[in-house]
């Protein structure tokens, strides 16, 4: 990492800790706003949402949208709105996710669809896609908040477009690692690169945005492939469990192996995933004031990862 990136200010850990309550504070006021509407003996969609958020989560968007905007001089309300907002939406896509996989659990409890049935399950995601954009327009009157509106909408709608290809057939002809490449870019990719880039817009440097946005596509390849490393078996199993039956499972590592690369696929995967973290690297390092200096991090992290994850693979 180069030592110029060392030069910008940086949230304290502790200080970073207590935004981080601010944005679960906000979080559940804008989900919880009209739960006085329904029966206290109704356990609708308003419970269910605490439920989720309660669960937890490693809160990867909301602490990249905390650092970028901090970073680039924005208010701490202005990141916290870009934070919730980001960490809104992820955690919408995850309730969705879980519905169309048929997921039990997330975060080690029952997912929200196993606990509270189907049809809340749906009404939840949707609570918290538009909760999203309320804790962006709390910002106030930023004079790109209509076009931080309609990047989110414009992120959101590249995130259903991805998690319509990962559960459709793979278009005929098209190079299955190139699909799951695409697939990767867009359903992770785009929601994991708005709160940089909400952070850049509204900063003034929207001419980074495009870096940003290849940085994060970039990581999520990365992070998709340590997934596939680690779950491999379990994916490979799915079928004869009938567990997600009629939904195509996307997994490099078993995607190589089809294509008969048994022995290599596992280096294979590793290899593809170091070099799209070169790439996020190299473009996270030249965003504006250290906007991506806690990308750069979760790089660093996520090369230990992949370490590990072989090390188990070959001691098996």
């Amino acid at each position: 990492m180069p030592g110029t990136i060392l030069n910008f200010p940086e949230a304290s850990p502790a200080k970073l800790a207590l935004l981080l309550e601010d944005v679960d504070a906000r979080m559940q006021h804008l989900t919880q706003m009209h739960a006085k509407c329904v029966s206290d003996s109704d356990t609708g969609v308003s419970t269910a949402a605490t439920y989720h958020l309660r669960a937890g989560g490693q809160k990867v968007r909301a602490r990249l949208g905390l650092c970028s905007a901090l970073a680039l001089g924005l208010s701490e309300s202005a990141a916290i709105g870009v934070a919730a907002c980001a960490e809104l939406l992820h955690n919408a896509s995850l309730i969705h996710d879980d519905l169309q996989d048929g997921d039990l659990y997330r975060r080690g409890v029952p997912s929200v669809w196993n606990q509270f049935g189907k049809n809340t399950a749906l009404c939840c995601g949707d609570l918290f896609l538009s909760a999203a954009y309320a804790a962006l327009a709390g910002i106030g009157h930023h004079p790109e908040l209509p076009e931080a509106l309609a990047l989110v909408h414009r992120r959101v709608a590249r995130a259903v477009h991805g998690q319509c290809a990962d559960l459709a057939e793979p278009p005929a002809g098209q190079d299955a690692v190139e699909h799951y490449l695409a697939i990767a870019k867009t359903k992770s990719g785009a929601l994991l690169a708005l709160p940089i880039e909400l952070s850049l817009l509204l900063s003034g440097n929207a001419e980074s945005i495009p870096r940003a946005k290849a940085a994060c596509e970039n990581f999520a390849v990365s992070y998709q492939v340590l997934d596939d490393i680690q779950d491999v078996a379990i994916d490979a199993a799915r079928p004869a469990e009938g567990a997600g039956a009629g939904v195509p499972g996307l997994n490099l590592v078993l995607i190589l192996q089809n294509t008969g690369m048994q022995a290599r696929a596992i280096p294979i995967a590793v290899a593809l995933a170091e070099s799209h973290l070169g790439q996020c690297e190299a473009d996270a390092v030249s965003l504006p004031c250290g906007a991506g200096r806690s990308l750069l991090a979760y790089c660093a992290r996520m090369r230990e990862k992949l370490d590990d994850a072989v090390s188990v693979l070959e001691a098996c």
